[in-house]
């Protein structure tokens, strides 16, 4: 045995806690987590035209071909998806396109319900702010190098302007525990 599945079983058989973090931390990203479930709980995106030409037909290419294996099935079937006759093809679509509408809506209303995401920082604040001004000045250069630009602006800016990104920082945090609060 290697070196390194030793140490990977060592780290995934430790009961100790691996980083000493604060426990408000530890809730801020348990916070995190219990909304990427959320998330993760809302309405499914639907399928597209083609998997509902499939389940309606799957059984009768099956009937058809019953030596094939799902495979070969979903070839043949992609087949005959792209010979359909273009009426019963907008059937297809059509009904793709209510669903698609119907899982908007309900995406909206569940995206509406979920608590809310945490506050980006000061600098990114400031980025967010700065980025337009600084691309048009520099269009030639990489994601990167602006974001360097901007975080030497950010280095270089006076303390009262910083301070107000701060303490902007700090209202909309006290907002964001106020309405989603740490156990």
């Amino acid at each position: 045995m290697n070196s390194y599945s030793l140490l990977s079983r060592c780290f995934h058989q430790s009961t100790k806690p691996l980083f000493n973090l604060p426990s408000a931390l530890l809730k801020a990203s348990k916070r995190t987590q219990l909304r990427n479930e959320l998330i993760k709980q809302g309405p499914k995106r639907p399928t597209s035209a083609y998997f509902l030409f499939l389940q309606d037909h799957r059984s009768q290419f099956v009937k058809e071909n019953p030596t094939l294996r799902p495979a070969e099935i979903s070839k043949v079937a992609g087949e005959k998806w792209q010979t359909l006759d273009a009426g019963i093809k907008d059937k297809y679509l059509s009904q793709r396109k209510k669903l698609f509408s119907e899982y908007q809506k309900a995406k909206k209303e569940y995206d509406e319900k979920l608590p809310p995401k945490r506050p980006a920082g000061p600098f990114i604040k400031y980025a967010t702010e700065v980025r337009s001004k600084v691309f048009a000045q520099h269009p030639d250069k990489s994601q990167l190098e602006l974001m360097k630009i901007i975080g030497d602006k950010w280095q270089s800016l006076d303390k009262n302007t910083k301070e107000k990104y701060i303490q902007e920082y700090k209202t909309a945090i006290q907002e964001y525990n106020a309405i989603f609060p740490l156990e």
